[in-house]
């Protein structure tokens, strides 16, 4: 009996201090979700393709497509992020060509929105 509790005495600090040491959990993810649309009453616009990079790098993270609705909407790790349209469907044009940054937070939804002047 002595041994056990001489043993969890010696042990229990060791212990503590390795879980004090571990590595912090992830950051978790979230969702950027890019909104295309056109004219004051907006009015979706599809098929235009968004590229996702992050804040600090220009590598490409996701390459997105709106939809019907004018939504495309991709799972990321939290951080900053810049979204860009690089094809913009026949017919249009883009009201502000710069990149849109947005904070992507863990379980939540970021929105970067693009407006479009179409024929």
């Amino acid at each position: 009996m002595r041994r056990t509790f001489l043993a969890l005495s010696v042990l229990a600090p060791l212990m503590v201090s390795g879980v004090a040491s571990a590595d912090p959990a992830p950051q978790g993810t979230g969702t950027l979700t890019a909104w295309t649309f056109t004219g004051r009453e907006p009015v979706p616009v599809n098929r235009a393709d968004i590229e996702v990079t992050p804040c600090d790098a220009k590598q490409v993270v996701a390459t997105l497509v709106s939809g019907a609705d004018g939504r495309a909407t991709v799972a990321l790790p939290a951080g900053c992020y810049e979204a860009k349209v690089v094809t913009v469907p026949g017919g249009c044009g883009l009201a502000v060509t710069e990149p849109v940054r947005v904070t992507v937070a863990a379980g939540s939804e970021a929105r970067a929105d693009f407006r479009f002047g179409c024929a």
